[in-house]
């Protein structure tokens, strides 16, 4: 069980210190620990009341409301919330939560409720994405193990490669081929995933070599492969990683294909200009550039229809 400082509670639900003093001393609503030495430290559970009451609060619920309700009355209230489709602040607190205590059922009753309503693209642009970045400033303050991480990239991944695998085989006379790999060094896939069903959705093959791909390993594939595009998503690396460098070295082994990048590292980067680069800085940026000889990426039918197991 963990052990949060009321400056974790605060970075992660939004809910200032001293507002949570006040609700201490006036609601009783959590009452803090103290260590040994007297520091005070909430754990896991006080964590997800805190997100719940974020979650009343954000929603027009007077603090002394909430106060009066029983747990049963909040998980009711957040229920109807989360009808709301439109509000992804609810359904990101609930992927937390779930995350938090390693709760599988809770977590896949989110994702699939809110891809069912609004589809997958939207959900991975307005909550989930907001939530891994979530999950990248709790694992860097320490507030969460790795296993935490894990637990969640995981069950989205599972999602993604089962959407990816219920769409139609392109046509291999009128698709274009993307190579899509990370680098040396570089881990994190969620990116790439979802990229390889944006890919599949826009018409197109995808032949997907994963993380951390070898300089030799990558350029003998692409001289087999030959694709029209090279495609990788930089977040992470390691930190004497220059993403310039990287980006050239991908270029010196990729000597024949144009090369696409994207990810965090590359927002907030200054990245030098290529004639076989293109750079993008957003999803929106990637869906544009899937889109530029293609109808607007829509919704199929059949995608909500896939579900993670609730278990």
């Amino acid at each position: 069980m963990g052990k949060f400082s009321i400056r974790d509670i605060e970075n992660i639900t939004g809910i200032k210190a001293h507002t949570i003093r006040i609700w201490e001393q006036r609601y009783n609503l959590v009452v803090s620990r103290r260590t040994d030495t007297n520091i005070r430290y909430y754990d896991d559970r006080d964590l997800c009341r805190f997100l719940t009451i974020s979650n009343l609060t954000e929603n027009g619920y007077r603090i002394s409301e909430v106060a009066k309700m029983s747990p049963e009355e909040m998980v009711q209230k957040i229920s109807e919330l989360s009808i709301d489709h439109n509000n992804p602040c609810i359904h990101v607190n609930a992927l937390t939560e779930a995350m938090i205590q390693f709760d599988q059922t809770l977590f896949n009753k989110t994702l699939n409720n809110r891809i069912k309503a609004s589809g997958i693209i939207q959900v991975m642009n307005d909550t989930v994405f907001p939530f891994l970045r979530k999950v990248g400033f709790m694992w860097q303050a320490d507030l969460i193990s790795p296993a935490h991480e894990h637990f969640v990239t995981n069950l989205i991944k599972t999602r993604l490669i089962s959407a990816i695998s219920s769409l139609e085989e392109p046509d291999p006379e009128k698709a274009k081929r993307f190579l899509l790999f990370l680098p040396l060094h570089e881990h994190h896939e969620m990116g790439l995933w979802y990229a390889h069903y944006l890919i599949k959705l826009s018409g197109n093959r995808v032949l997907f070599l994963g993380q951390s791909v070898p300089y030799e390993d990558l350029m003998a594939t692409s001289e087999k492969y030959d694709p029209h595009w090279c495609l990788t998503t930089l977040t992470s690396l390691y930190s004497e990683s220059n993403v310039n460098q990287v980006i050239d070295e991908l270029l010196k082994h990729l000597p024949k294909w144009p090369l696409a990048v994207s990810g965090p590292l590359v927002s907030m980067n200054e990245i030098q200009s290529h004639d076989r680069l293109t750079i993008l800085k957003s999803i929106d940026d990637l869906i544009q550039f899937l889109s530029l000889d293609k109808p607007p990426l829509e919704k199929t039918e059949h995608q909500d229809s896939l579900q993670l197991e609730e278990n």
